[in-house]
């Protein structure tokens, strides 16, 4: 089952020198399905699922009905390398990032610590890639739960919450953020479950905040669109930044300083797109799609 349903509910909530962006993944229904792509390009036979899992240990989500497991029926394969992404487009920063957490809730049943899951980070839209359980200590990560191994056997459902701010110190501010969840099987077939995920929260908080979600603040079309797409902004202003995502969290189109014009869309491949747009004031995200 490779269809995707997932629930992403997004607020933002604003102070004079503080701010929080607070969204989640429940897998309950499919309006940010674009932010989970599962890597069928490395490798076809992807193992990764989203639905219901009915197995004998992994046989219910954390919150019914939906979580994302590697094979939602079957044991998962020798000899295979499964990912998944989630891309994170994060609100602009102001003073000094304070928080940025990564929470969610795992089981794992796999026969050896051969068998594994590794989870990465990318700032730069997926170039360099931190392994965020074995370079934590290099980029000072802060665990909030203890640090768990992604082997063996967990006893009911383990809770996992890092706090991934010290990257915004040591590489600077990325307004995109990707998360790859991989799981890597040796060769020797013992019938295990792998690795179920469920309950996705990710938190930022950061103080000095300049820039307010209003989606409300532009609008786009046609969309679909084959050739082109339009901007119209309800407000005037004369700095307008725009940036477009695929839904792997690549940086496609990149223009600090728009004035209008229509985006020409004729080079991007057919898919589902994110529009980032900011007059430094207010930020608004679109989805589009190209269909040539």
């Amino acid at each position: 089952m490779k269809k995707i349903l997932l629930l992403m509910s997004l607020t933002l909530t604003v102070a004079t020198s503080f701010g929080q962006s607070y969204w989640n993944i429940n897998f309950e229904d499919t309006y940010y399905l674009d932010r989970v792509w599962i890597d069928t390009v490395s490798n076809p036979n992807n193992t990764w699922q989203i639905g219901t899992p009915d197995k004998i240990i992994f046989n219910s989500a954390h919150s019914p009905t939906h979580a994302i497991v590697t094979d939602t029926l079957h044991p998962y394969p020798v000899n295979d390398t499964s990912s998944f992404i989630i891309t994170h487009i994060r609100a602009p920063l102001g003073g000094g990032n304070t928080v940025l957490l990564l929470d969610f809730y795992f089981q794992m049943n796999t026969d050896t610590l051969t068998d594994h899951g590794i989870i990465e980070a990318s700032i730069d839209h997926g170039i360099t890639w931190i392994n965020l359980m074995t370079e934590d200590s290099t980029y000072q990560l802060w665990w909030i739960e203890p640090k768990p191994i992604l082997s063996g056997n967990t006893i009911g459902w383990t809770h996992f919450s890092l706090n991934l701010a010290a990257l915004t110190y040591v590489f600077g501010y990325s307004d995109t953020l990707l998360y790859r969840f991989t799981f890597v099987s040796d060769g020797i077939q013992t019938n295990k479950e792998g690795w179920i995920i469920d309950d996705f929260t990710f938190n930022d908080y950061w103080e000095g905040i300049q820039e307010i979600q209003n989606n409300d603040l532009i609008s786009i079309f046609p969309n679909p669109t084959s050739d082109g797409l339009t901007i119209h902004g309800t407000n005037a202003s004369s700095t307008q930044i725009v940036h477009v995502f695929k839904n792997t969290g690549q940086l496609v189109y990149n223009n600090s300083n728009f004035q209008g014009e229509r985006i020409d869309t004729r080079q991007l491949s057919n898919g589902i797109y994110l529009l980032k747009y900011s007059d430094t004031k207010y930020f608004s995200i679109k989805k589009f799609v190209v269909n040539h």
